[in-house]
C-alpha cells in the first residue's frame, strides 16, 4: 500500500486486522455474536456486498476504518477503490469484482467460511500485481479452520527511500 498509504504504512496491519476480525470465525455463543455470523445476517438483510457495488463502498458502509484518523482512512479507501483497476486470478474479473463476487457467494453459502485478508508483495513476481482469491485454505497454521482467502497486492512507493 506504500503508494497510497505512504507515511501511514504503520497502520496497514491494524486495517488488515479490522477486516479479518469482521469476517472472523464464530465464537459460538449469542453473547459473542459477531464476525462471520453477524456478516451473514447483515448480508442477508442489507446486501452489503452486491455485484456492481465496489468493495470499497461496502467497507465504507461497514465503517471498518471509522476509528482511524481521516487521512489514513481516506488513503485506505483510495487503495480499495484502486482494486477496480487491478486484475485478479479469476478470469474476466477485476480485483474489486472478484472480491465482491467471492464474498457474495460465500456469505450466501449453506456453510459460509470465515474470510481471511492477507497481503502479498506486488513486486515479488511478474504477475503478482493482482488480487488472489482462494476459495478454501488454511492461512493460519495455528488454527484448524478453513477460510476464504483474499490476498491483496501491496508494494512500496517507488519514491520511498
Amino acid at each position: 500500500m506504500g503508494l497510497f498509504m505512504k507515511e501511514h504504512d504503520i497502520y496497514v496491519g491494524s486495517l488488515q486486522e479490522k477486516l479479518n476480525l469482521r469476517f472472523a470465525p464464530s465464537m459460538g455463543s449469542k453473547e459473542l455474536h459477531g464476525g462471520l455470523d453477524e456478516m451473514v445476517a447483515l448480508q442477508k438483510e442489507f446486501e452489503i456486498f452486491k455485484a456492481g457495488r465496489s468493495f470499497e463502498s461496502s467497507i465504507a458502509a461497514l465503517n471498518l476504518t471509522g476509528m482511524t484518523n481521516a487521512e489514513t482512512k481516506n488513503r485506505f479507501h483510495r487503495y480499495l477503490g484502486s482494486l477496480r483497476k487491478v486484475k485478479s486470478n479469476i478470469v474476466g474479473k477485476s480485483g474489486d469484482a472478484a472480491i465482491v463476487d467471492a464474498l457474495v457467494r460465500n456469505l450466501a453459502a449453506k456453510k459460509p467460511l470465515p474470510v481471511y485478508f492477507e497481503l502479498h508483495d506486488l513486486n515479488a513476481a511478474k504477475d503478482a500485481n493482482r488480487v488472489l482469491i482462494t476459495d478454501k485454505a488454511r492461512p493460519l497454521f495455528y488454527m484448524k479452520q478453513d477460510y476464504l482467502v483474499v490476498s491483496l497486492p501491496l508494494g512500496l512507493d517507488p519514491k520511498a527511500k
